[in-house]
């Protein structure tokens, strides 16, 4: 195949630059790329575009997402800077040329995807959630080809059926077995092990949750391993006093030890719900009630339905109804297959379009 050039863009959270990252990491494989990458400044995907490819040329643009409600009147501004933002992001785009631009969303896709159409450069999106992003939604009219990760998804999406693929939602591939897993926090490999997280921040919620029964469990005669990333120093100094807890602030790369656990106990953010899948693990999922659009409650749905998910709403969040969670999902028996890779689906799609 020859050289690529390609342009990305979709950031500010894990959830839309880590499916950004397995389809790059895929692209590879196929042979050399020349990479331009539109970051939020600051944000997640401008921190880590530089170790994950050091030889991107990375475009850090300076934008906020929509206030809500949206009819707020603080958005016009803000609609504003987008505007002027396309015009340098056109420039950008048009010295550059790349052979397509993928976009997994969020606001910075807005000028970026706006800019590529009127240039004439073909436009990829992809949709992480079960209810379509408000960008995403606006901007599926641009794209050649609209990737979903939820069937349920295509009822958001006023395009042509043929335009819209289900893809499932990419995810990065374990590297380390489940005996180097539990090496490396030095947990014992004879209990049910079970990965807890509230997003890459933590949720005091769940920490909070956790640590009553974790006291609880203490007492008892049952045997759990518990790997729990707090997002808070404080939070993991003050777990890490239960034996069979190992707590930290924040763990760099969680897919391998969510690949080889019993259980996930988490809030309900696309790439979890993803990787839950896609390894076949089974999630404990409590929704984050502040989700735009509530798509956090609509994900783990999903996940219930193909018998992965027990879903438990904030306000019911206790040690008890975690308890019950707890047992029933160790001791449930799943005959669930993962499908095919979506990044396979995704490249297999573009390239064919492409004709590459």
């Amino acid at each position: 195949m020859q050289k690529l050039k390609v342009a990305f863009c979709g950031g500010g959270t894990g959830g839309h630059y880590y499916p950004a990252v397995a389809i790059l990491q895929e692209l590879k494989r196929f042979g050399e790329i020349d990479l331009l990458y539109f970051t939020v400044s600051g944000k997640i995907d401008d921190r880590s575009l530089g170790k994950d490819f050091p030889e991107a040329k990375r475009v850090p643009l300076e934008l906020t997402g929509l206030k809500r409600p949206l009819y707020s009147p603080s958005n016009a501004g803000i609609l504003f800077s987008h505007l002027k933002t396309e015009r340098s992001v056109r420039e950008r785009l048009a010295e550059f040329s790349p052979d397509f631009l993928f976009s997994t969303g969020g606001y910075v896709s807005y000028p970026v995807v706006k800019a590529a159409h009127k240039l004439g450069i073909p436009v990829y999106i992809h949709e992480q959630n079960s209810v379509v992003g408000i960008a995403n939604k606006s901007l599926a009219r641009h794209a050649r080809l609209f990737f979903i990760s939820f069937e349920e998804s295509r009822s958001n999406l006023e395009i042509p059926a043929e335009r819209i693929i289900f893809s499932g939602n990419p995810v990065r591939e374990a590297k380390s077995t489940k005996s180097e897993v539990m090496k490396r926090f030095n947990l014992a490999e004879e209990s049910p092990f079970i990965v807890v997280l509230g997003g890459s921040l933590g949720s005091e919620v769940i920490n909070s949750a956790l640590e009553r029964f974790y006291s609880e469990l203490e007492m008892s005669r049952d045997r759990l391993t518990f790997l729990h990333s707090t997002g808070d120093d404080n939070w993991a100094l003050s777990l890490d006093r239960f034996s069979f807890v190992r707590s930290f602030s924040y763990i760099e790369d969680l897919t391998d030890a969510i690949a080889c656990a019993d259980l996930v106990v988490s809030r309900g953010g696309a790439t979890t719900i993803a990787e839950l899948q896609y390894f076949g693990r089974k999630g404990i999922i409590i929704p984050w009630p502040g989700a735009a659009e509530n798509h956090q409650f609509h994900n783990a749905r999903s996940l219930e339905r193909v018998g992965l998910g027990y879903v438990i709403l904030e306000e019911n969040l206790t040690s008890k109804a975690l308890s019950i969670a707890i047992r029933e999902m160790l001791q449930r028996e799943t005959c669930y297959k993962p499908p095919r890779r979506p990044v396979e689906i995704i490249l297999d799609n573009i390239l064919r379009e492409e004709s590459i």
